[in-house]
C-alpha cells in the first residue's frame, strides 16, 4: 500500500503449523520461506500428501511484498507473530484511513488455514481486527486532545454473504436477504443496512461479539459453518475540522473494509454432496467470480503500459457476477487502499498451491485511491436535484401518454431527460423505485448525529431482545459476553471456533424446557433446525445438580451416546451434548468447578483421602448415572470436533481421542491396554506376539484371575447391551439363560477353555436375541403395510450349548470348503462376461487379458507384496478389492495378464463386472466426447497403479510338528496357484529355540501323561513359543521367467486368522539377471502365545510361504498358452477312469469338435427391458372410463395424474418388450396400491399414516398379444376405490403445486419363472374438485410441460437360475459359446471351464498331502524305536492285518464324488425322445428367479427424426414412428410432439448392418437393419444422409472402422 494514490495491491502470505491431525498422519511441511520468497515442494511420491493429482512436480517458487513463517516455534528468529502482522499491515491500514483513503484487508485461503486467526485472533492472540479497532480509538482520542477543532465519529456495520444472499448480523429486524444496489458516485451498498455508531473500542468489540452470535444462531439452524460464508465487517471513520479563519467545515470520509472469506477448497477435496454442494457451488461462484477479477484487473494493470488499442472485451471485469466482488468493486481496482492475506497450510499440496497462484495474480493488480474529503455537501446537493426531477416526473404527466387509472405502473411508459442530454424511457414503478431509492440516501446522509445514536440504542435493545426471546443470556449495557458466575449453564460448540463459546443458556432453578422456535409451547431455550421437537427435552436444577430429561422421540445425545426417555442423567462439567442435528453443547457448572478446585487444593495441602460426604456430593446415584461414564477430557479439548467424532465413533465403539495422540503415546497405551485386556479376558480374544513386539512380561500373567474391576467392567458392558437392545417380546427366557451365564462367567476362573465356553455361548445369546428384536421389528413394520401373512409365523431362538456351537461350526466349515460345485456354477455362468472383456481390451488394444483363476481364501485370497510401492495403498481407492481380500474360503477370481505392464494379479468378481462396465462405457458413448472426456481410457483394464511384483507361487509346510514341540526339517516344492503344478522347490527349517509353560502348567497339577504314549509332548495352552524359521536352497525359478524375486512370510500364516493385525515378514530381493537363486533366503526368530486357537490352528493349518517377483512378457504368455492348451486338451465328455491317453477307435469321437446345441438347452441368465405404462380412467358421463390428462414438466417428469373427487376409477396398466416369447408373461395376479405421501412444492415428501398396500380387485378381461415384429404386450385392469387408504390426503381437494404420491405395484406370471415378476413404482395425482376443467393444452405451447394420456417407466428385469441344481445339469449353465459381437478377434482364446475348479482341487491336494508327508516323517522320527519279541503277536498277525485292510477299504461319507462335466451325459444323448422328455424335466425343476429394477429416467437425446419401421413382415406392414435415441434405449412415438409412447428398442449387444442387397430383399430405398441381443427390426430413414448419421449414432463403434 503506497502512500500515492495509485499502486499494486499489498500481497502477503501467512503460513500455519502443522495441526495434530497432520502430525498424526505422518504429513510433512512442504512451505519454505526465504526473505520475501515462498517455496513449495511437491509432496513424497507415494506418501499421505501426495493426491496422485498434483500437476507440478517441481519446487514452486512465489514472491510476495512479505512472507510470514508462523509454522515453527514462537522463539525461533523469523516467527512472524500477531503483533508482527498488525505492525506491517493494520498500522498502515489506520494510516490511509486517517488520510480520507478507502482501505480494505481482504483473508483468503481453504478453511482451516488460519485466516480467522490472522483477522480476529483467539484468545489472548489478538489479530488485525482487533488491533486496529484498539488502535483506531487511540488516535482519535490523541487527535482530538491535540487540536479540539477536530471532531471523529465512526460507525460500524457488519453483513454476511452465505449463498449469495447479505445478511445483516446487527439489527434483528434485517433478517431477510438484503439488496445490492450501486450509485454513480456512492458506488456499490447494501440497501437498508444498519450503520451504527460507536464510541469506544469496548463497545465495537461488543457489536461484533454481538454479530457473531447472529451469525452462529442462523448458521447453527442452518447447519453451515462460517467457512462456508463470507464476513464483512465495515468501519465508516468521519473526520470533521472546522477551520476557524473562514469559519467553513470540511469533512473527510474513509471506508474501512475487513474481508473474511470463505473457505477455498474444491468441491471434489470436501466430498461435499446435495446441499453442501450447492452450498460449495456458491461459495466458488463468488471465489471464482473474484480470480477472474482478479485475473482481468491483472491483465488490466499489465497492459496499461504497452501500447495498442484493446477491445471492449479486454476491459470487461466481471464485477456483478457475484454478490462478494460487486461490493468489493471499489477494493479491487477502485478507490481503495488494498491488502491481502493469503492464508496457507503447509501440509496440502494442491490447495496451498492453488491459494498461491490466486495471489500472484492479485498482486499485480493497481488500485487508484482518491482523498474522500467534502462528499457529503456534493453528495447531497446532487441527491436533491436528482430527487426534485424524479417527483416531477412521476406527478407530472406532461410529455407523457395518458393513461387509464386502471393501468398498472408496470405499464405506463416515462421519458425523460437525464444531465448529460440523455432521453431515457422507463416505466412508471422503475422511477418511483429509483425514488424511494434516493430518498433513503438522502435521509441516510441528512440523518444528525444525536439521530445515529438514537437509532443504534434501538437497535441494540431489539437485539437484545431477539436473542433473550431464544434463551440466550446477554449482559446489559453493552457489556458482551460473560460466563455466569454461579448459575450452571450451557454453551454452544461450532466447528468454527469463532463460533463457539459465544451463545450462553442459562439453566435456572426448576425446569428449562427445549423447544421449537415456532412452537407454541412455552419453552425458555429455543432452537430451530432438523430433529428439534416442539418439546424436545428439559433440564431440572435442583439445588444446583442439573439432571437431562429427554421427551419421547427426541434426539439428544450425552458425551456422544443417545439417552432414552424416561430417566434422568445428572449432568458433570464439560458434558457434551448434542439436541438434533446441529446444535452442540458443553455443560459448564460453576460451583461443581469450584468444589472440585477446593478439594484438589484440600488434597495436596493436607494429603488427604476423600470423604464419604464430598464422594456424595461428586457423584451421582447409579439411577442418575448417565450411561457413558465421565470421559477425562479437559474441558478446552471437548470442542465441536471433538463431540461429533464422539458420537460418530460411539456407534462404531471407538475412542474419539485415540485419532490425536502420537505414535510413542499410542504404543504405551497399547501396551497397558493389552496388558488390561489379558488380565480381564484370559486369553478371551488372543493377540498372538512377534518377535517385534516390546510387551513380552505381559504374556506371562495369563494365569492370573479375573480381578474383581474386570469383573465389574465386563458386567457393565453386558448391561449397556442389552439395555441397547431392549427386545420387546419372546426375550424372557433368553435374559433369563443370559443372565445365569453372567454369574457363571463373573465366578470361573479356574481354566480358560471354560471361560472361553462361555464366552461363545454369552456371545450366542447376544445374537439370538438380535434375531428375536429383528423378527419383532418385521412383524410390526409387515402390520403396519397390512400383511398379516407373516403373523402366524412362528419365530423361536435356538439356544446351543459351546460344545454344539463347535460342531456346528465345524460342520459349516468343512461345508463351505466344498465349493465345488458352486465355483463350477460361477465359471460357466461368467464366462460371457470375461469374453466380452476380452473382446473390448482387444478391440482397444490394452494389451491384457483375462480369465478365470480360483482364489484360495484367508491370507492367499489376495497375496500383495509388502516391498512394493503400493503396499500401504492396498487398502485405499481403486488399489483395494475388499470382496477378494476378505474371503475366507475359496472362491471364483479373474486371473488379469496385464502384458503392458508386465504383471499378474487377481480381481474378485464383482471388481471384474464394475470394470467390465467401465469398459463398456468406452465404446457406448464413443460418439459423445462431452461424455467420454470424464472417463479414463486405461484405468478400466488394469490396477492403478499396477504391482511391481507379482505373486508367482508358494510352498506349504504342515505346523503339526511344531504344536508338538518338534523342529523340523523339510524340502517344500512350489506350486503355481494359475497352473496349479511346481515351479520349483525350496528348503524350510524350524527350529525351536524355547517353550515357557503358563504360570499354571509350572506349578501344575498331574504329571503328564507321556510315558504311556509314544506320541511327543503336546503344547498346553497358554504357554510361549519361540522359534527360528530358515527358508533357503531355493531352486527352479528360471531368470527367463522372472527378474528379480523374493518371498514373504505372514505373521497369520502361524497364529491364524485370529491375529488383531497382520505383520508381513519379506526377504530381501534377489536380481536374477546379477545374482543366483542360491542368495534367496529368509531367516528370522518369532515368539508366540499358544492360546487354545492358537493350538488348534497349530495342529491342524499350514503356513504358507509366497514367492514373488517381476515378470517377463515370455512368462506371461507361457501362462496364457497354457490356459488354451488346458481347454484344448480338456475332453468335451467325460469318459470313464481308464487311461485317457488310449487310442482306441471309441475313444477318437470323443476328441472331435462336438456340434453347437441349441441355446434353448441352456439356462442362462437373462436380461429383459419392459416398459410399463399406467393410466388412471375416470367414469364418464356417457358410461364409459377415460384416461385423466397426466401434466408433465419435462421429460424426466414421469408426470402426474389429474382426477376429480368422487368419481369411480380405474387403474390400466400395459407392459411392452422387446423380448417377445423369450419373456413369456401369462397374465397379471395381482395390483396393489398405497404409501400414501404428499409431495409439496419444494420437493419434500412427507409421509402419512395411510402406509398400507391395498389389494385391488382385477378385471377379468387381460390382453396377451405377442406380435410379428416379435415383440410382446400385455395389458389388465383394476377397479381402485380410494376411500379404502382411508388418507385425508386422497380426500380434499390437493393444494396448487403439490402432489400426492402413490405406491402401484403389481405381479405378472412368466412361464420361465418360479414365481410372479414383482413390479414397483411412483405415481403421482392431483385432485380436483369435481367440476374442475382439464388442464389447459396452451401449458405445452408456452413452456416444457406436456399433456400426456399415460405416465411410464422402464424396468430391468434380470432372470437367473436357481442355487440348487442337479450336477448333470451343470452344462445348462454354460455361457462361453454366447455370442458377443467381436469375439473373432479373439481367435482360439477360449474362457476357462470346469477344468479351473478341477486344477484347483488337485493342487490343494497335491500341496497339502506333500505337507503331510513331510510332518508325519518329522513326527515318526521323533518317535523312539521300542523292540518287540518275534513271537509275541505271531499268533494274531492274519487277523489284525485282515482287520486293517477292511477298514482302509472301507468308504465314509458320501458314496460317490459329485462329477464336474461341461458336456451333457451319454444318457442326455441315447435317444432323441428320451432327450426331449429330459430336458422338459429338468427344465421345468430349474425355473428362473426374478428381480426387478427400475430404469432412472435421462435425458439429454443423442439423436431424433422420423423413421420407417416393419412392423409385420409376413404382410411387408411398414409404419412411420418418431424415434428418439437416448442410449441404451430407443424410444418409439406415435408422432413428433412425443406424447404417444409406444415402444422401446434396448441397444445392448446392437449391431447395424446395411447393404444394397438387403435393401433390394426389404424393398425400401435407405434400409437398414438393426440387431440387438433380444431381436431384430427392419428400419428405413427418408433420405441417404439421414440413413449414414442414423447408422452412426446407433453403433458409435463402427466410428473406429
Amino acid at each position: 500500500m503506497a502512500e500515492a494514490g495509485d499502486g499494486n495491491i499489498k500481497v502477503v502470505v501467512r503460513c500455519r503449523p502443522l495441526n495434530s491431525r497432520e502430525l498424526g498422519r505422518g504429513a510433512k511441511p512442504l512451505i519454505r520461506m526465504q526473505g520475501n520468497q515462498t517455496f513449495l515442494d511437491p509432496p513424497e511420491t507415494g506418501s499421505s500428501q501426495d493426491v496422485k493429482r498434483a500437476t507440478e512436480r517441481k519446487t514452486m517458487a512465489f514472491s510476495f511484498d512479505k512472507s510470514y513463517w508462523s509454522a515453527g516455534p514462537r522463539d525461533e528468529p523469523g516467527y512472524c507473530s500477531q503483533q508482527m502482522l498488525y505492525d506491517d499491515l493494520g498500522k498502515e491500514l489506520l494510516d490511509h484511513g486517517f488520510a480520507g483513503f478507502n482501505a480494505c484487508i481482504v483473508a483468503y485461503g481453504q478453511t482451516g488455514s488460519g485466516k480467522s486467526y490472522s483477522m480476529m485472533g483467539y484468545g489472548p492472540d489478538k489479530g488485525i481486527i482487533p488491533l486496529t479497532c484498539s488502535e483506531l480509538f487511540t488516535r482519535v482520542e490523541d487527535r482530538k486532545a491535540a487540536d479540539p477543532n477536530v471532531n471523529f465519529t465512526v460507525e460500524v456495520s457488519y453483513i454476511e454473504i452465505y449463498n449469495e444472499k447479505v445478511r445483516d448480523l446487527l439489527n434483528p429486524k434485517n433478517s431477510s436477504n438484503l439488496r445490492v444496489r450501486e450509485h454513480p458516485s456512492l458506488g456499490p451498498y447494501v440497501e437498508d443496512l444498519s450503520k451504527l455508531v460507536v464510541g469506544s473500542y469496548d463497545e465495537m468489540m461488543t457489536l461484533m461479539d454481538e454479530g457473531n452470535k447472529a451469525r452462529t444462531v442462523a448458521a447453527t439452524n442452518m447447519n453451515e459453518t462460517s467457512s462456508r460464508s463470507h464476513a464483512v465487517f465495515t468501519l465508516l471513520l468521519t473526520m470533521k475540522r472546522h477551520d476557524v479563519d473562514t469559519n467553513l467545515d470540511t469533512e473527510k470520509v474513509s471506508r474501512i473494509n475487513l474481508v473474511d472469506l470463505a473457505g477455498s477448497e474444491r468441491a471434489n477435496s470436501t466430498g461435499a454432496t446435495g446441499q453442501r454442494l450447492k452450498e460449495g457451488a456458491n461459495i466458488n461462484k463468488s471465489l471464482t467470480t473474484l480470480g477472474k477479477v482478479i485475473s482481468s484487473l491483472a491483465l488490466a494493470s499489465a497492459g496499461d503500459g504497452k501500447k495498442g488499442k484493446k477491445g471492449k472485451g479486454d476491459d470487461f471485469v466481471p464485477y456483478r457476477d457475484s454478490v462478494l466482488t460487486w461490493l468489493l468493486k471499489d477494493s479491487l481496482g477502485g478507490n481503495s487502499k488494498t491488502a491481502m492475506i493469503a492464508a496457507i497450510s503447509p501440509a496440502d499440496y494442491e490447495e496451498t498451491l492453488s491459494t498461491l497462484r490466486y495471489a500472484d495474480q492479485a498482486k499485480k493488480i493497481k488500485n487508484k485511491a482518491v482523498v474522500n474529503e467534502d462528499p457529503n455537501a456534493k453528495l447531497v446537493r446532487e441527491l436533491k436535484e436528482e430527487l426534485e426531477m424524479l417527483r416531477a416526473r412521476v406527478a407530472s404527466s406532461a410529455g407523457e401518454d395518458t393513461f387509464d387509472p386502471k393501468v398498472p405502473p408496470e405499464k405506463q411508459k416515462v421519458s425523460y431527460q437525464t444531465k448529460d442530454g440523455q432521453i431515457k424511457t422507463v416505466t412508471k414503478a422503475e422511477l418511483q423505485e429509483h425514488m424511494e431509492q434516493s430518498e433513503k440516501l438522502m435521509q441516510s446522509l441528512n440523518e444528525t448525529w444525536e439521530d445515529k445514536m438514537q437509532r443504534t440504542q434501538e437497535v441494540q435493545k431489539e437485539r437484545e431482545k431477539a436473542l433473550e426471546e431464544l434463551g440466550i443470556s446477554v449482559e446489559k449495557n453493552m457489556v458482551g459476553v460473560h460466563t455466569p458466575k454461579k448459575i450452571p449453564h450451557l454453551v454452544n460448540l461450532n466447528e468454527d471456533p469463532l463460533m463457539s463459546e459465544c451463545l450462553i443458556y442459562q439453566l435456572k432453578p426448576g425446569q428449562t424446557m427445549v423447544g421449537r422456535l415456532d412452537s407454541s409451547k412455552p419453552a425458555a431455550i429455543r432452537l430451530s433446525g432438523d430433529k428439534i421437537l416442539e418439546e424436545h427435552c428439559y433440564f431440572e436444577n435442583t439445588d444446583g445438580k442439573v439432571l437431562l430429561h429427554c421427551m419421547p422421540d427426541s434426539v439428544t445425545f450425552l458425551n456422544g451416546k443417545r439417552i432414552q426417555p424416561g430417566q434422568g442423567y445428572k449432568l458433570r462439567s464439560g458434558f457434551r451434548i448434542i439436541l438434533g442435528d446441529n446444535h452442540v453443547f458443553r455443560f459448564n457448572n460453576p460451583e461443581e468447578i469450584r468444589k472440585q478446585r477446593d478439594r484438589a487444593t484440600m488434597k495436596s495441602n493436607l494429603h488427604l483421602s476423600v470423604t464419604a460426604g464430598e464422594i456424595e456430593g461428586g457423584e451421582g446415584s447409579p439411577a442418575t448415572r448417565p450411561e457413558s461414564p465421565e470421559s477425562p477430557i479437559d474441558e478446552d479439548d471437548a470442542d465441536w470436533t471433538f463431540a461429533q467424532r464422539e458420537a460418530a465413533f460411539a456407534r462404531l465403539g471407538l475412542d474419539p481421542t485415540l485419532d490425536n495422540l502420537p505414535d510413542d503415546d499410542l504404543n504405551k497405551l497399547f501396551e497397558k491396554v493389552t496388558k488390561a485386556k489379558t488380565l480381564r479376558e484370559r486369553h478371551l480374544e488372543p493377540r498372538p506376539e512377534s518377535s517385534l513386539s516390546r510387551v513380552d512380561d505381559v504374556w506371562s500373567d495369563n494365569g492370573r484371575p479375573f480381578s474383581s474391576d474386570a469383573t465389574a467392567t465386563d458386567d457393565t458392558s453386558v448391561d449397556m447391551a442389552s439395555n441397547h437392545l431392549s427386545p420387546e417380546v419372546g426375550d424372557g427366557p433368553l435374559r433369563d439363560v443370559q443372565n445365569q451365564l453372567e454369574s457363571r462367567l463373573q465366578a470361573i476362573s479356574e481354566t480358560s477353555v471354560e471361560a472361553e465356553e462361555l464366552k461363545e455361548e454369552k456371545d450366542h445369546m447376544e445374537y439370538q436375541l438380535r434375531l428375536v428384536k429383528a423378527q419383532m421389528k418385521r412383524l410390526i413394520d409387515a402390520r403396519a403395510r397390512g400383511e398379516t401373512d407373516l403373523e402366524s409365523m412362528d419365530f423361536e431362538p435356538v439356544i446351543y450349548s459351546a460344545r454344539q456351537l463347535r460342531l456346528v461350526r465345524k460342520v459349516l466349515d468343512k461345508w463351505r470348503a466344498h465349493r465345488s460345485f458352486s465355483m463350477a456354477e460361477m465359471v460357466l455362468s461368467s464366462a460371457v462376461l470375461i469374453k466380452e472383456a476380452n473382446v473390448i481390451s482387444k478391440e482397444l488394444g490394452k494389451e491384457v487379458s483375462y480369465n478365470f483363476t480360483i482364489s484360495s481364501g484367508g491370507s492367499l485370497a489376495a497375496p500383495a507384496s509388502s516391498v512394493d510401492t503400493i503396499a500401504g495403498l492396498d487398502q485405499f481407492g481403486d488399489v483395494s478389492d475388499p470382496v477378494l481380500r476378505s474371503a475366507t474360503q475359496p472362491s471364483v477370481a479373474i486371473k488379469v495378464l496385464d502384458k503392458r505392464h508386465n504383471a499378474i494379479y487377481a480381481w474378485s468378481l464383482d471388481r471384474m463386472q464394475q470394470q467390465l462396465q467401465r469398459m463398456r462405457n468406452l465404446t457406448i458413448y464413443i460418439d459423445r466426447p462431452s461424455y467420454t472426456q470424464h472417463f479414463s481410457s486405461d484405468e478400466p483394464f488394469y490396477d492403478s497403479p499396477p504391482p511391481e511384483y507379482s505373486f508367482i507361487g508358494n510352498a506349504l509346510i504342515s505346523l503339526a510338528p511344531l504344536s508338538r514341540r518338534l523342529s523340523s526339517t523339510s524340502t517344500v516344492p512350489i506350486f503355481c496357484r494359475y497352473t496349479a503344478e511346481a515351479i520349483g522347490s525350496c528348503r524350510v527349517d524350524i527350529k525351536l529355540v524355547n517353550v515357557t509353560l503358563s504360570q499354571k502348567h509350572v506349578n501344575g497339577s498331574t504329571p503328564s501323561t507321556r510315558s504311556t504314549s509314544p506320541v511327543p509332548d503336546v503344547l498346553p495352552s497358554g504357554s510361549k513359543l519361540s522359534f527360528f524359521l530358515t527358508v533357503d536352497s531355493v531352486k527352479g525359478l528360471s531368470h527367463h521367467d522372472f527378474r528379480s524375486v523374493h518371498l514373504q512370510v505372514r505373521l497369520s500364516s502361524f497364529v491364524g486368522a485370529t491375529v488383531a493385525s497382520e505383520e508381513v515378514f519379506p526377504s530381501t530381493l534377489v536380481d536374477l539377471e546379477a545374482s543366483t537363486l542360491s542368495e534367496l533366503r529368509f531367516r528370522r526368530s518369532f515368539s508366540i502365545v499358544a492360546t487354545s486357537k492358537v493350538l488348534s490352528h497349530l495342529r491342524q493349518g499350514y503356513a504358507p510361504i509366497e514367492f514373488f517377483a517381476s515378470v517377463t512378457p515370455m512368462y506371461l504368455e507361457r501362462l496364457e498358452r497354457w490356459d488354451e492348451l488346458r481347454e484344448q486338451r480338456n475332453p468335451p465328455v467325460p469318459v470313464s477312469n481308464s487311461d485317457s491317453n488310449s487310442s482306441s477307435p471309441n475313444s477318437r469321437p470323443a476328441s472331435l469338435p462336438h456340434m453347437r446345441r441349441s441355446e434353448t438347452d441352456f439356462v442362462v441368465e437373462q436380461t429383459h427391458d419392459v416398459v410399463a405404462w399406467a393410466q388412471l380412467c375416470e367414469l364418464g358421463p356417457d358410461g364409459r372410463y377415460l384416461p385423466v390428462p397426466v401434466v408433465s414438466q419435462g421429460n424426466l417428469d414421469p408426470g402426474s395424474f389429474c382426477i376429480h373427487q368422487g368419481l369411480q376409477r380405474r387403474i390400466v396398466i400395459s407392459l411392452s418388450s422387446n423380448s417377445g416369447q423369450q419373456f413369456p408373461w401369462t397374465e397379471f395376479i395381482k395390483v396393489r396400491v398405497g404409501n400414501v405421501r404428499l409431495l409439496d412444492a419444494k420437493g419434500r415428501i412427507h409421509d402419512s399414516t395411510s402406509k398400507p398396500l391395498v389389494t385391488l380387485p382385477l378385471l377379468k378381461e387381460q390382453e396377451v398379444e405377442f406380435k410379428p415384429d416379435g415383440s410382446g404386450l400385455i395389458s389388465g385392469q383394476a377397479v381402485w376405490d380410494s376411500s379404502v387408504h382411508d388418507s385425508v390426503l386422497l380426500n380434499k381437494v390437493t393444494a396448487a403445486n403439490q402432489r400426492i404420491l402413490l405406491q402401484l405395484t403389481w405381479s405378472v406370471a412368466v412361464e420361465t419363472c418360479a414365481d410372479p415378476v414383482q413390479f414397483s413404482m411412483d405415481i403421482a395425482i392431483t385432485i380436483g374438485t369435481r367440476d374442475a376443467r382439464p388442464p389447459s393444452k396452451f401449458l405445452s405451447f408456452l413452456g416444457s410441460s406436456k399433456i400426456l394420456t399415460k405416465s411410464s417407466s422402464l424396468f430391468r428385469v434380470r432372470l437367473t437360475p436357481p442355487l440348487t441344481r442337479s450336477p448333470k445339469d451343470l452344462w445348462r449353465l454354460d455361457t462361453a459359446e454366447k455370442y458377443v459381437k467381436g469375439e473373432e478377434a479373439l481367435g482360439v482364446w477360449r474362457p476357462r471351464g470346469i477344468s479351473v475348479v478341477e486344477d484347483y482341487n488337485r493342487l490343494v491336494l497335491m500341496e497339502k498331502r506333500a505337507a503331510d508327508v513331510q510332518a508325519i516323517r518329522v513326527i515318526l522320527s521323533s518317535v523312539p524305536s521300542r523292540p518287540i519279541q518275534p513271537d509275541a503277536l505271531a499268533w494274531r498277525t492274519e487277523s489284525l492285518l485282515k482287520k486293517s485292510v477292511d477298514l482302509w477299504q472301507r468308504k465314509f461319507g458320501h458314496m460317490g464324488d459329485i462329477v464336474l462335466s461341461q458336456e451333457p451325459s451319454e444318457e442326455d444323448l441315447s435317444s432323441s425322445s428320451s432327450k426331449k422328455l429330459l430336458d422338459l424335466e429338468s427344465l421345468e425343476g430349474m425355473k428362473l428367479i426374478s428381480e426387478t429394477k427400475i430404469v432412472p429416467r435421462s435425458d439429454g437425446p443423442t439423436k431424433k427424426g422420423y423413421l420407417m419401421i416393419l412392423t409385420d413382415a409376413s404382410q411387408n406392414v411398414w409404419e412411420k414412428r418418431w424415434f428418439v435415441l437416448r442410449r441404451p434405449y430407443l424410444h418409439m412415438f406415435t408422432h413428433s410432439n412425443e406424447l404417444e409412447e409406444v415402444g422401446i428398442v434396448t441397444l445392448t449387444g446392437v449391431n447395424v448392418e446395411s447393404d444394397p442387397l438387403k435393401e433390394m430383399l426389404l424393398g425400401k430405398p435407405f434400409s437398414f437393419t438393426l440387431f440387438t441381443s433380444s431381436n431384430s427390426h427392419a428400419l428405413a430413414a427418408p433420405n441417404l444422409k439421414e440413413k449414414q448419421s442414423w447408422v452412426a449414432k446407433l453403433d458409435p463403434t463402427r466410428l473406429q472402422s
